[in-house]
């Protein structure tokens, strides 16, 4: 029996890979229509993104807020691998 040429082996290994890909489509549509008849839902939840929060920044870190704009700075201080002393923070804004 002949070997097969370069070109039969790379066909071969292309059609092998798009089969299973056409059958891993196939059962995910598959398991997705089984779940949607098992849930009974027709189409799937989503919950809408809420709206942004309008940026606020502070000027300055308040004397109620010593606890949190200590905690921020040590965390990017070991992010940074840098000193705490080493970090200013001049606002904070909620995200």
């Amino acid at each position: 029996m002949p070997e097969p040429s370069m070109l039969q082996v790379v066909l071969m290994g292309l059609i092998t890979v798009f089969i299973a890909l056409i059958c891993l489509i196939i059962i995910i549509v598959i398991l997705g229509k089984i779940m949607v008849a098992v849930t009974g839902n027709k189409t799937p939840q989503t919950t809408p993104a809420p709206a942004p929060a309008p940026a606020v920044t502070a000027p300055a870190p308040q004397a109620g807020n010593q606890q949190l704009v200590a905690a921020i700075a040590a965390a990017i201080a070991e992010d940074m691998g840098e000193d705490v002393d080493h970090i200013k923070i001049l606002s904070i804004r909620r995200v």
